[in-house]
């Protein structure tokens, strides 16, 4: 299966997974390297990692992960804020050491005072206004950045894509204008139909080519052999975190056949260029979406059974810059 069949399919590896009760195990450099290159034998598009207190630099891990690992796409978390040069070197360093496998996910950053003033004022008009000016910010700082990979540091897929999470217009506005990737978290397939043709109108507003911006939806999984072993799975983490498992995104609690199912209606009827999928423990319903989901999906001609690209660029059908 040629790159631009089907769809694409990534995963977030963060922490011990997405669930607040996911049992945490000793977290080692190696250990992360472990579940990339298995989501490398899944071959999933590519992974992404966020920082955050008491977890490792993103960057690094997937530094580590680059060595160890072939083909698989790497993409760190990258707070737009700082200096957008060192920012830029950053993650052109990711790529040179992952031979063109690098990207990055933005995301619009405050200071601790200026987001507990952010919150004071949300959903007012004052609230809005601050909210526009901090993606504003956030979309001049990329263009620095970005900008200076054409300038100052040559990483060597010309721009690793740029994957942005976003929930509402301000930054589905972001993403349309400077981004390869957006993560969407719509509720069912007519929300990904709604969040679709939103992020369209906006990517033409900017001025960018039909084709330029994936979409992808995201997904929380906690799979199981049978419904009934994967309901409970969920209904031990809601024990244990004394709470149902609420998210941004969709929860999806089930098999890796009907997680099948879902992927696809919102493929082919909600127009979704791919997924990445939140696995609930780690490295559990990671090994499940390679041993079970990959499988089923390859049947059903939706997913490729071989990277034919060495570069996330290529595994996302974008073009060379």
């Amino acid at each position: 299966m040629s790159e631009h069949q089907g769809f694409h399919l990534s995963a977030a590896l963060n922490g011990a997974g997405s669930h607040p009760a996911a049992p945490a195990g000793p977290f080692t450099p190696d250990a992360y390297a472990r579940l990339v290159r298995g989501a490398e034998a899944g071959l999933l598009d590519f992974i992404t990692v966020e920082d955050g207190p008491g977890r490792l630099d993103s960057g690094l891990l997937l530094g580590l992960a680059a060595q160890v690992t072939e083909r698989i796409g790497l993409v760190p978390l990258g707070p737009a804020t700082g200096d957008p040069l060192a920012w830029a070197t950053r993650i052109a360093t990711l790529d040179q050491l992952s031979a063109g496998r690098a990207g990055v996910r933005p995301r619009a950053t405050t200071s601790g005072p200026e987001h507990a003033a952010l919150v004071a004022v949300a959903g007012t008009p004052e609230g809005d206004r601050r909210v526009a000016e901090l993606f504003a910010r956030a979309g001049e700082f990329l263009t620095e950045a970005t900008g200076a990979w054409d300038t100052e540091v040559t990483p060597p897929q010309g721009r690793p894509p740029l994957a942005l999470l976003a929930h509402s217009t301000v930054p589905y506005r972001l993403a349309a204008a400077h981004g390869d990737v957006v993560f969407v978290t719509p509720a069912d397939t007519a929300g990904l139909v709604a969040i679709r043709e939103e992020v369209e109108s906006l990517r033409e507003a900017a001025g960018r080519p039909a084709g330029a911006l994936r979409v992808f939806a995201d997904v929380d999984v906690v799979l199981g052999a049978g419904q009934e072993a994967a309901d409970a799975r969920l209904a031990a983490l809601e024990e244990a975190a004394g709470e149902p498992f609420t998210s941004d995104a969709a929860v999806f609690t089930g098999t890796p056949e009907g997680l099948a199912d879902l992927l696809q209606e919102w493929f082919q009827e909600g127009g979704a260029d791919g997924f990445r999928l939140r696995p609930a423990v780690l490295p559990d319903d990671l090994d499940t979406i390679v041993a079970g989901l990959v499988p089923v999906l390859q049947r059903r001609g939706l997913f490729r059974t071989a990277y034919s690209a060495r570069t996330l660029r290529g595994h996302l059908g974008l073009a060379a810059l």
